[in-house]
This record gives C-alpha cells, sequence and structure tokens, in this order.
C-alpha cells in the first residue's frame, strides 16, 4: 500500500470519527451464525447499550459485528434515537469479510493498521466477543497499547465466561507466574457475562478512572 494512500485512510477515518461520542467498539468473529446463541446475546448486548447512550462499532463485518450493529440498529429503530450510531470500520479481505447492512456510519480499509489506529482513537471501552486471530490480534494490539502508556486506560470487557475463562486462566498460571506480565496488567482485563454486568464495569471504571502504573 502505498503512503499517500494510507495517510488518506487514516485522515479519513480519524475524521470521521472525531466528533462522535460514548463509543463503544465490539471485537468478535466473523464466522459466528447469525443462527448461533452467541449472535443473539451480542444483539441483546448492543440493544442495551444503545438504552444507554453508547454508540457500537465493530469491523463492520458478518458474525459477531453484524450481530452488534443490528443490537444497536433495532434499537435505534424502536426508539427514534438519533444520538447514537451504528459504524463499522471494514477491511478488504480475500474472503468473509463484507459490510453487513446494519452499518450507518461506514469505512472501508486496505491497511489493518489504519484500522486499527481508527479503532482505538475515541473509543469510551472495548469488548471483546467470541472470535478467532483476528480478534485476539485487535484483543492483545488494545492491552499493547494500554499496558505501555500507549493508550488511556479504557474498560477491556472479555464477554462470555464459557468462552475466556480459560484464557484468563492461561494468562495467570503461565504468564503471570513466569512474571512475563505483571499482576497490574493481567488487571487490565474484566470477564462479564451479560449486559448487567457490563454496564456495571462500566459504571464502576467511571468512578476509578485511574492511569495504569507499572514498573
Amino acid at each position: 500500500m502505498h503512503l499517500e494512500a494510507l495517510k488518506a485512510e487514516i485522515t479519513k477515518g480519524l475524521q470521521t470519527l472525531e466528533f462522535l461520542q460514548n463509543i463503544i467498539t465490539i471485537f468478535g468473529g466473523a464466522r459466528v451464525s447469525a443462527n448461533s446463541a452467541e449472535y443473539a446475546k451480542i444483539m441483546r448486548l448492543a440493544y442495551t447499550l444503545g438504552e444507554n447512550n453508547y454508540s457500537i462499532m465493530t469491523g463492520g463485518g458478518p458474525g459477531i459485528m453484524e450481530a452488534a450493529n443490528r443490537g444497536l440498529t433495532q434499537y435505534k429503530q424502536e426508539s427514534k434515537s438519533d444520538s447514537i450510531f451504528s459504524i463499522g470500520l471494514n477491511i478488504h479481505l480475500p474472503h468473509e469479510q463484507r459490510m453487513n447492512p446494519y452499518v450507518e456510519i461506514p469505512l472501508e480499509f486496505q491497511s489493518f493498521f489504519s484500522r486499527k489506529l481508527a479503532f482505538s482513537y475515541n473509543s469510551t471501552a472495548f469488548i471483546v466477543a467470541m472470535g478467532g486471530y483476528g480478534t485476539l490480534d485487535e484483543l492483545t494490539e488494545v492491552l499493547v497499547q494500554i499496558a505501555t502508556g500507549k493508550h488511556k486506560r479504557i474498560p477491556i470487557i472479555l464477554y462470555g465466561k464459557d468462552y475466556w475463562s480459560g484464557f484468563l486462566a492461561w494468562l495467570q498460571t503461565t504468564l503471570l507466574k513466569e512474571g512475563t506480565i505483571s499482576k497490574a496488567e493481567l488487571e487490565l482485563l474484566t470477564l462479564a457475562n451479560n449486559p448487567t454486568e457490563v454496564l456495571e464495569t462500566l459504571k464502576c471504571f467511571k468512578k476509578l478512572d485511574s492511569p495504569l502504573h507499572t514498573s
């Protein structure tokens, strides 16, 4: 990708998002079926976040991303709200990825780098649902940025205890035990299993809102 094209992609993304507030980014896999229980759970979560005046930003594709955009869109249609937005940051891939029909502010990206920068630009929180390598890449990118002080501290919520508890246990029993991450860095992650727990985490963070100090 040429430098000028990369600059244009970054500039368009940041200018589009600059004045939008209360954005929660939801990461998750494209391969999750629209008929699955996980899809329905994310729809309910996004609907509830809409009720609480949060916009939703996703990767714009199918699966979990579509469920999140769809849930917010459903709330907007029922409530007639015009103060929150369904945002999609689509990445052009040889397969899988297409912009889902529930995105009202679409942004198209050729580069993962510029897309990640846009995700991080003004998100209020990150929620990480069921997903694969791409979702893990997005999660670890955010963790590194916050743990190293390159991004302000905001909530990172792993959504789905059955799906993420093994991952958290591995972080604790292997990485933390071996000293390759600190206790404070592990505590950047919160586990939630329903919309109420997510809202409680967001509320608690607003009260604390303190910077991370690591040695």
